[in-house]
This record gives structure tokens, C-alpha cells and sequence, in this order.
């Protein structure tokens, strides 16, 4: 009886090892396929599906091409509040949007469309390389179980060109997910980025 006892608790204990480490591996994947392919994943800003987002959002209070302001409400700087749509590379269909800031000092902030149980906002420091056009190295935690503490990392690299009238940009992104050791886990992946500036009017 003994012995029994013993075999089907190490068999427990392996199933829960074994379900460890196949839950890591599987949401590495699929934060790396939430990008490509709009899969779904427990994360930061890699989170990309399972939001519910089908299509673009519109706001009143986004820039408007046709819609006359005064040249400081719409500089061809990057600095202010903006709607962004990600859209990957291997797709034609963007996968989730979010609000991100933009702020003067170099820094950026984003809240990407996601349920904050599982991780919905991350950050990214910013300078400019070219006229109009600014590099942004982003950076947020993973978080596989919801309410646990974060299981990986991610780092994402875009480049982002500000429209002449400064109320739209566009550019491209490069993501990578880390393990907390700084591992690499997946491929990278890349796509596009839409942004339209939220203006207070």
C-alpha cells in the first residue's frame, strides 16, 4: 500500500512538473504568436489577442485629417497622447490597439487593450534619430498565471515616423520575449504600427 502511495504521489509530482514546465513553454510560444498570428497570451504588452479587438475603435477625440486646429495642438512632434493599432507582419489584419504616451523627457507609456489581471501596460524610453522620426526600446513583464509574479520579459524595438500635419504616425516593430535569466525564448517577431493622435478637443 506503502508503495503504491509513494508511486502515484511521485506521479503527481511529475504531472505538476511536467505541467509547469509545459504551461512556460506554450505561453512563450503564443506570446511570440500574439504578434504573427493573434493568438493568445498572459503578458504585458505582447498580449495581443484574446482582446476582443475586431476592428478599429473610433473616438471623437482623435485628429481628424480634414479638421482644422492650431498649430500647437498638432506639432509634428511625437510628445502627446495617441490611438496605436498593431498589425503583424505575417497578417493584414491588425491584432489590438492601445493609448500610449508619448512624453518630452524621452520616456513613453502604454495601455494596451487587455485585462489588467493578466498584464495590460508597459513602458519604453525614446530619442530622436531623423527628422520626425523617433527609436522607442520598450519593455514589460509577462505574467503566465494571473495574481503570480511575472515569468518572463519582453523588449520591443520600433521606429516611428510623425506625419507632416502631426496627426498620425507610422512605423515598425521588432518584438523578443526573454526568460528572467535574459534567455531568449522564441523567435522575434515584427509587424506594423498605426497611430492617430488623441488630441483634448
Amino acid at each position: 500500500m506503502n508503495r503504491i502511495m509513494k508511486k502515484t504521489q511521485t506521479g503527481i509530482a511529475r504531472q505538476r512538473a511536467f505541467g509547469s514546465r509545459f504551461s512556460r513553454g506554450v505561453f512563450a510560444l503564443v506570446a511570440i504568436a500574439g504578434f504573427m498570428l493573434a493568438t493568445t497570451v498572459a503578458n504585458a504588452c505582447p498580449n495581443l489577442s484574446g482582446s476582443g479587438y475586431s476592428g478599429p475603435i473610433k473616438l471623437p477625440i482623435l485628429a481628424q485629417a480634414g479638421h482644422e486646429q492650431s498649430d500647437s495642438v498638432y506639432s509634428d512632434s511625437i510628445v502627446g497622447l495617441w490611438q496605436v493599432v498593431y498589425t503583424p507582419v505575417a497578417s493584414s489584419t491588425p491584432i489590438t490597439v492601445s493609448f500610449k504616451e508619448w512624453h518630452s523627457d524621452g520616456t513613453e507609456f502604454e495601455n494596451i487593450w487587455l485585462a489588467p489581471v493578466g498584464g495590460d501596460i508597459c513602458f519604453g524610453a525614446w530619442k530622436t534619430i531623423a527628422p520626425r522620426t523617433v527609436h522607442t526600446h520598450h519593455i514589460g513583464w509577462i505574467f503566465a498565471t494571473p495574481g503570480a509574479t511575472a515569468t518572463n520579459y519582453f523588449i520591443q524595438d520600433e521606429t516611428d515616423t510623425v506625419s507632416r500635419d502631426g496627426k498620425t504616425y507610422t512605423g515598425n516593430y521588432k518584438m523578443q520575449v526573454y526568460s528572467l535569466a535574459g534567455v531568449k525564448e522564441g523567435p522575434e517577431t515584427d509587424g506594423t504600427i498605426a497611430a492617430t493622435r488623441i488630441t483634448a478637443d
